[in-house]
């Protein structure tokens, strides 16, 4: 057994080479690395043995929950001899679907737009030169939410603290909190720190950053407030961002890598069929700011990617300079090539960017669907639609958020631990609400039991 140990102790530097070069990729649907085959010193007797071994150890600790597409390994070279690795799973390709590059390595296309949990069996079939094979399966999940909304922070540390201990995830997550303890100080020599960091309200469910590196690391300080991406794992029971986990930067930086990959997905003259909030910072202005249609043109730099806001409307429209961090709102279409928000697009606060999003996310919902996480928005109501009830204790308004008056959120039998205060609403308030958003006959909504969080008086 020590021998076989060995030998795969050596298979795994092998294939950890062959998966970390980088050359031409293959002609596929997504961006892969190839690479040559490497050559190891594992001996190739019991060959088909060593390679189940060797997957099976691999794998052995694969997080369950898959809500973003994830690699693995499609060939193991022994010698003369390689062995290949077949990947498939027992759903549809509309759920689960395989990218082969020229070096072997599979990447596993999850559908990050489940509406609820989705189980699956994810199967490797190893197949010898002489045509002999064994397989392997393991559970995994695609939790819902997986979408191009991306996981809540909340549902982030849900799923970090569901890991076992040993797991991590199978790719990087991104988390905003504010540092809570410096664990190890800043290491000239390894340019690296420990730090724990809170989320949001969360102080139940504290999250190590392990040797955290990246720009503005070294001068960190309980209090920042940092936004930090890597691997999350369990480590005899620490849930921690790994090592070679990186500071994005001091502030919120939202992760809107799902969202670019479906703009990016779309095919020429396709549009999304729901409205979509983004984030960036303008990189050119394509056509000036006209009074008479009150709207401008510009491009702006999203993780390196330009995505262009078409005839955006909205206050500050007129000032918009090269350089500045702006959000935006609206349908995202593929025009000629040109991933862009279509016209209509509105320019809404930064700072309302997850009240912004929570509230389009209703708008992906089907007749009769809801959510089945709560989320919460803050709006100006608009209407109000059923006056306060004493005997029910709730009352019915609509609210428009950021603006967006296209995107209205009803808020169906409002009710709230403050009574006087929801009976008091008016036109023109502006309130923060939590609950389960729903497609109630094409009214977006939240759902009755819904609650005021907050009010500001109008004037």
């Amino acid at each position: 057994m020590k021998k076989l140990i060995s030998l795969l102790l050596v298979l795994a530097l092998s294939v950890g080479a062959l998966a970390g070069c980088e050359g031409s990729p293959a002609e596929t649907t997504a961006p892969v690395e190839t690479t040559a085959p490497v050559e190891t010193t594992v001996p190739a007797e019991n060959g088909l043995e060593n390679a189940v071994a060797y997957i099976k150890t691999v794998y052995e600790k694969a997080a369950e929950l898959t809500g973003k597409d994830f690699d693995r390994i499609g060939l193991v070279p022994m010698g003369d001899e390689t062995y290949t690795v077949v990947w498939t799973a027992d759903v549809s390709e509309d759920l689960v679907k395989f990218v082969v590059a020229e070096n072997g390595k599979v990447t596993v296309d999850v559908n990050e737009e489940c509406d609820a949990d989705t189980p699956y069996v994810l199967t490797a079939t190893i197949t010898a030169p002489d045509g002999t094979s064994e397989s392997l399966s393991w559970n995994h999940v695609i939790p819902a939410g997986a979408d191009v909304d991306g996981l809540t922070y909340a549902q982030i540390l849900d799923l970090a603290y569901a890991l076992e201990d040993g797991v991590a995830t199978e790719d990087p997550y991104r988390l905003f909190g504010t540092v809570t303890a410096i664990d190890t100080p800043w290491s000239e020599e390894y340019q690296n720190i420990t730090v724990t960091i809170q989320v949001g309200e969360l102080a139940d469910k504290p999250m190590m950053c392990y040797r955290l590196k990246g720009e503005g690391a070294k001068d960190l300080a309980v209090g920042d407030a940092i936004t930090v991406e890597g691997i999350i794992k369990n480590y005899k029971g620490t849930i921690e961002f790994d090592a070679g986990c990186v500071l994005v930067g001091k502030g919120e930086i939202v992760d809107q890598k799902a969202l670019l990959k479906a703009a990016f997905a779309l095919g020429e003259g396709a549009a999304m069929d729901y409205p979509a909030v983004m984030t960036g910072v303008v990189d050119k202005i394509v056509t000036e700011y006209s009074a008479d249609y009150g709207n401008v043109t510009v491009d702006i730099k999203v993780d390196d990617q330009i995505v262009q806001a078409y005839r955006l409307k909205g206050t500050g429209a007129d000032t918009i300079a090269v350089g500045d961090t702006v959000t935006v709102a609206g349908i995202i279409k593929n025009y000629k090539g040109t991933i862009e928000f279509d016209a209509g697009c509105m320019l809404v606060p930064n700072d309302a960017y997850h009240s912004v999003k929570n509230a389009l996310s209703a708008y992906k919902l089907a007749d009769g669907a809801a959510q089945e996480t709560a989320k919460t928005i803050t709006g100006v109501i608009a209407s109000i639609d059923t006056a306060y009830s004493p005997d029910y204790k709730n009352i019915t308004v609509t609210v428009v958020v950021a603006g967006l008056d296209s995107y209205k959120i009803q808020c169906y039998r409002l009710t709230g631990e403050d009574l006087d205060a929801v009976a008091a609403l008016a036109v023109g308030d502006t309130v923060t609400v939590t609950g389960t958003l729903k497609n109630y006959k094409g009214t977006f909504e939240f759902d009755a039991g819904c609650t005021l969080d907050a009010v500001v008086k109008a004037g």
